[in-house]
């Protein structure tokens, strides 16, 4: 059964996440200016499927709106939004990557006429992951299309991408969405409030997001976090064996590099706050961290942050994890020791 809200969904949120880029597309339809071919660039989140699933719409729509809207509520809508249309060709990575026979029916399709109406659109996902013989086979398609066809590729990195398909798409670099659209982004992800505060300052790939909800990963990594500040900022020797106990099982889940993110956001949280920030930190002890750390010596959290902002660059050098982090214990005590 079609869902009938969820064009207006995709509509919806197209616009909320990249007006601009939504207004440059209604202009360009509206002038006959539209390209053929698009790369759509930008960590995932910040709505590029969103805006892909509404250009397809907009473009096979039966009832085009005034304002240059698709009307979210003809046949055409709606199966594109149940990926049922049968112009609207939709590629992802059979595994890890894009593979040379999925590109092949891609080119099949292609030379194929529409079977409703007179226009195609083809929206291939994670296209940095082509290998070259299947960007290859793509660049012909792009160079010669038959007749009135789309091409959307959505990848994460300009530099990922062959450079003679870059240089014949219109490249289209997707900004970062606003605070609110993030955090609602988050939220509807399943994070809690406190949560999605402190996980869209750490990163805008929902997929990278999603993956941190796995078996309550990031609820207890927060957990763990905060456990190590209030012992850290109280003096209690025994956080050191938290590295051990929690940080290291939480990293093995996921990453070091993730569990170190959140550590190190809880350290900035404190400094912003001590400084007079009123940002929201999703960090349930924050009020109390603010009060203790203020009554320290001038100077003193500083070099907290600066030991916590060195841990990254560690682990980039491919320093041990736990070396690292106890590194950053041993060293905090001292300096909040004076």
């Amino acid at each position: 059964m079609v869902n009938e809200q969820q064009p207006a969904k995709i509509i919806e949120t197209a616009n909320n996440t990249q007006p601009t880029i939504i207004h440059q597309f209604k202009s360009a339809i509206a002038k006959s200016q539209l390209g053929h071919a698009f790369l759509f660039i930008g960590p995932n989140g910040r709505g590029q499927t969103e805006v892909a699933e509404w250009l397809a719409m907009r473009l096979l729509c039966l009832h085009p709106q005034a304002d240059g809207e698709p009307d979210g509520t003809c046949h055409q809508c709606l199966r594109i939004a149940e990926h049922e249309h049968p112009d609207v060709i939709e590629l992802a990575p059979d595994g890890a990557r894009l593979k040379v026979e999925q590109v092949r029916y891609l080119q099949e399709e292609l030379t194929k006429t529409a079977v409703e109406g007179a226009q195609k659109v083809m929206i291939i996902q994670a296209a940095e992951t082509m290998t070259t013989s299947a960007a290859n086979s793509l660049l012909k398609s792009i160079e010669e299309p038959l007749g009135q066809q789309t091409i959307i590729l959505l990848a994460t990195s300009r530099q990922r991408i062959l450079p003679t398909i870059v240089s014949r798409t219109q490249v289209i670099e997707f900004p970062a969405i606003g605070a609110q659209s993030r955090l609602a982004q988050m939220e509807q992800l399943g994070y809690s409030t406190p949560n999605a505060h402190i996980v869209m300052q750490l990163t805008d790939d929902v997929d990278l997001a999603k993956n941190w909800l796995s078996d309550d990963w990031f609820d207890r990594t927060r957990t763990a976090v905060e456990q190590m500040i209030t012992g850290l900022i109280a003096q209690d020797l025994q956080v050191f064996a938290l590295v051990q106990t929690d940080f290291m099982p939480l990293a093995r889940e996921q990453s070091s590099a993730a569990v170190v993110d959140v550590l190190v956001q809880a350290t900035r949280d404190i400094l912003m706050r001590v400084q007079g920030s009123t940002s929201a930190s999703g960090f349930v002890a924050i009020d109390d961290w603010q009060r203790a750390v203020a009554k320290m010596p001038s100077g003193r959290w500083i070099e907290v942050v600066e030991l916590a902002l060195e841990m990254p660059k560690a682990l980039d050098m491919n320093m041990n994890a736990q070396t690292t982090l106890e590194s950053f214990v041993l060293q905090s005590q001292k300096v909040i020791a004076g």
